[in-house]
């Protein structure tokens, strides 16, 4: 009895085992290369439904204020001291609003950037760096209105180079709604 057991476990495992497919779709895991990424950016953001809202409301009356996007290093230790290159994705965020009216890409002398290098000091499991945007919240057209005012302005952030790590390809990119609150 024990062997006729024995026997048609057997059996049944090699039916069931000859069912199994091969998967073209599968992930292996063996090596786990650090990549870049922004953690606030919407999966897939240039195929997104609706851009990323500000984390913060830039303040008219406080003049030109710094935005920062943070940038991360997915790693599982912590690396070193590592420079993402990052830019203004003028061509993603063009992209984008073709398919979603009623956005704008900020405007450039809107803004300032400072540099398109981030440091990622210690980069690795929870260490990010500053991309820093000066965005000019006091704006106006020369008439005392707002260049903010009944404008849904959109600052297309995007990795572009991660030195010898890879970029995450669903956080590379990030579209932030600009929010001013106007005097």
């Amino acid at each position: 009895m024990k062997n006729k057991l024995i026997l048609s476990t057997v059996i049944l495992l090699v039916i069931f085992s000859s069912c199994l497919k091969k998967n073209d779709f599968y992930e292996d895991f063996s090596s786990t290369q650090p990549i870049a990424d922004i953690p606030k950016a919407a999966a897939n953001a240039l195929n997104a439904a609706a851009p990323t809202n500000s984390w913060f409301i830039l303040d008219s009356a406080a003049g030109p204020q710094d935005y920062k996007t943070a940038i991360h290093l997915s790693a599982k230790n912590h690396v070193g001291d590592v420079t993402i290159k990052v830019k203004i994705d003028i061509d993603g965020a063009n992209e984008w609003i073709a398919k979603h009216p009623g956005y704008e890409v900020l405007p450039a002398d809107l803004y300032t950037v400072g540099s398109t290098d981030v440091l990622i000091a210690n980069a690795g499991v929870f260490s990010t760096g500053d991309f820093a945007v000066n965005i000019k919240a006091n704006a106006d057209d020369g008439t005392g209105v707002s260049r903010f005012k009944n404008k849904k302005y959109i600052l297309p952030v995007s990795i572009v180079q991660a030195g010898n790590y890879g970029i995450a390809s669903n956080y590379k990119t990030v579209l932030w709604l600009i929010r001013v609150k106007l005097k």
